[in-house]
């Protein structure tokens, strides 16, 4: 499977970068795209989703498997170092939104706003996004 034919089947798909995008992650109700892909030189697809969806949940959502992922049979590939997985720049923007959604929601308390229940679930959502990548970094949260 290509990279191509895992994007067409999913929304709001952005390119990031060359060989790099966000979409909507289609194994939740993602408002706000929080799946990123990649793919890598030798034509392995990875995927995390910054909610906290296993890939198995995410691949299995559009009517795949794991396996569909990759091109090449395993022994022909090496394994990726930690700074190789996700690049810092998407990471970074990931978290930029949350903060957006932090910064939104601490403006309509300064201002009086009623603070509804949603408000409270997608600042709960920001807080889950950001241990997410605290963990995928190596920070044990």
């Amino acid at each position: 499977m290509t990279a191509e034919a895992l994007l067409s089947r999913l929304d709001r798909v952005k390119e990031t970068g060359h060989g790099r995008w966000l979409a909507r992650c289609p194994a939740h109700n993602d408002k706000n795209p929080s799946l990123s892909v990649r793919k890598t030189d030798d034509e392995v697809i990875l995927i995390k989703c910054w909610s906290g969806c296993s890939a198995n949940d995410v691949v299995a959502s559009v009517g795949l498997e794991m396996h569909d992922l990759f091109t090449k049979p395993p022994e022909n590939r090496r394994s990726l170092k930690l700074y190789e997985k996700w690049i810092p720049r998407d990471v970074i923007k990931a978290l930029a939104d949350e903060v957006f959604v932090v910064v939104l929601a601490a403006s309509d308390i300064l201002r009086g706003e009623t603070f509804t229940k949603s408000d409270h679930a997608r600042l709960l959502l920001a807080a889950k996004r950001f241990e997410a990548a605290a963990r995928e970094v190596g920070y044990d949260c």
